[in-house]
């Protein structure tokens, strides 16, 4: 359940921000997750049950890797809504 839809909004367009940053690399470019995971971090209290499930783990991933994990949590927050 959505506690805060509004917030909720602002992350998905967060990522999407990230994604297009994301998208600029050569897909076996290997980055850190931590911006996709700092936007995430904002769901707190915006759903319910939380969002713990879609933070990556600290280590750098390949670009494609990171495209993917991005897209489906857009796609899940998007089915929220």
């Amino acid at each position: 359940m959505i506690e805060d839809p509004a917030r909720v909004v602002a992350v998905v367009a967060a990522l999407e921000k990230v994604r297009a940053h994301v998208d600029m690399y050569d897909n076996d470019a290997e980055l850190a997750p931590s911006a996709s995971n700092r936007w995430i971090g904002m769901l707190d209290g915006a759903i319910d049950g939380g969002c713990a499930n879609l933070l990556l783990d600290a280590d750098p991933i390949s670009a494609g890797e990171h495209l993917m994990h991005i897209d489906a949590a857009i796609a899940f927050l998007k089915e929220l809504l």
